[in-house]
């Protein structure tokens, strides 16, 4: 047998082998990658079912063939989603990390209202009333141009990006303290001069945005003792330096003053003789 012809037929069993190796590297791979199941994490509000039809993603889908920015952005159609990667374990189960945005600020503009998530994006266009299920603060003095547009799904376009920054760390911060409910407005005109109002009318004064959640759970507990000796309306809490609150209230006390007594003369000493 010449060499040519041995050199043909090992060519032609390993590509025959070869061949083989590929047809069970796809059978395993269809097997081993095949979605069983699915799962959400990160959700709150919005149904795992609406979350899982939203992607697309069928039970018996191949986890490789998926696209992981197409998945993105059929999930974030629902702008209150926001998607963060997917997981798939031995067991064939396809589980899909989430965080669910939350209406946490409304802005006013035009006559209508806007809800916002903690960084800024509108969330959706509530018309010309406040929406009865949202409780959370209207928020003020954020620096736009008369010509700024105001898109759902788009981060609202302001002059000055530190704005945004320090207001995503005040609504941050009234969620863990569970003061959003209990704040009526955030005012970030001044960003060393940050306030917010509450529902009893009383100002907490911020200051700068740092030490955010020390500076609210004093205020609160302050809040808290003065509520039941007397009306807040138009009371200040200072806690600007992130260490010492001072109160405020709205009518200071007036000072009595001190009766002094009223004198007397003294009768001329008569003249000696």
């Amino acid at each position: 047998m010449s060499r040519k012809r041995k050199g043909r037929r090992f060519l032609l069993k390993g590509g025959i082998v070869l061949f083989g190796v590929v047809i069970l590297s796809v059978t395993l791979a269809l097997y081993l990658f095949k979605i069983r199941s699915l799962n959400v994490i990160g959700n709150r509000t919005v149904p795992k079912a609406e979350i899982i039809k939203l992607s697309g993603v069928e039970v018996g889908d191949n986890y490789l063939m998926l696209n992981q920015a197409k998945l993105k952005s059929r999930i974030e159609k629902n702008r209150y989603l926001e998607f963060q990667s997917t997981q798939f374990d031995y067991s064939g189960t396809l589980t899909f990390r989430l965080n669910e945005r939350h209406a946490m600020g409304l802005l006013q503009r035009n006559g209508y209202y806007y809800v916002l998530d903690g960084g800024g994006m509108v969330l959706e266009n509530s018309g010309m009333m406040i929406p009865e299920n949202v409780k959370c603060p209207i928020i003020n003095g954020l620096n736009m141009t008369d010509s700024t547009l105001i898109i759902a799904g788009e981060v609202i376009g302001v002059k000055d990006k530190e704005q945004l920054v320090a207001l995503s760390h005040v609504l941050k911060a009234l969620d863990e303290t569970n003061m959003m409910g209990r704040t009526t407005s955030v005012d970030i005109s001044n960003l060393e001069n940050i306030y917010v109002m509450t529902t009893e009318r009383a100002r907490i004064v911020l200051g700068e945005a740092v030490n955010l959640k020390l500076k609210l759970i004093v205020a609160k507990e302050i809040l808290h003792e003065r509520q039941d000796q007397e009306n807040l309306t138009g009371a200040s809490i200072d806690i600007s330096n992130g260490t010492e609150a001072h109160y405020i209230p709205a009518v200071l006390p007036t000072v009595t003053p001190t009766v002094a007594p009223t004198p007397t003369i003294a009768p001329p000493e008569s003249s000696k003789k």
